[in-house]
């Protein structure tokens, strides 16, 4: 059986942050790639994700070792995020080798 609070719940931890909130800054004249606006972003999911956790008891419960591969993920897809709207911050990585004609 769906319990259909989990869906919703999940629904609203992914809809709020990844196309409320941007969608909200670019309106107030944002731009959607800024620093300001990802960091809103990644924010408001961390606070949706967390947050009942800590109340409910749950985020006492897990382990060090399981916190630090949520860091990990975390901290990977953050910056994956921000590669991807902003590469033209980041060089691109020359071949080390010759090409011959």
């Amino acid at each position: 059986m769906v319990d259909w609070r989990v869906v919703l719940a999940v629904a609203a931890a992914l809809l709020i942050p990844f196309v409320v909130v941007p969608a909200v800054l670019e309106r107030l004249g944002r731009n959607p790639r800024s620093r300001l606006v990802r960091a809103a972003v990644w924010l408001a999911f961390l606070v949706l994700l967390l947050v009942p956790a800590a109340l409910t008891g749950f985020a006492a419960r897990i382990a060090l070792a399981d916190w630090v591969v949520l860091g990990f993920a975390l901290a990977i897809a953050i910056l994956y995020d921000y590669y991807r709207l902003n590469p033209e911050k980041f060089p691109r990585r020359r071949s080390s080798r010759r090409q011959t004609f």
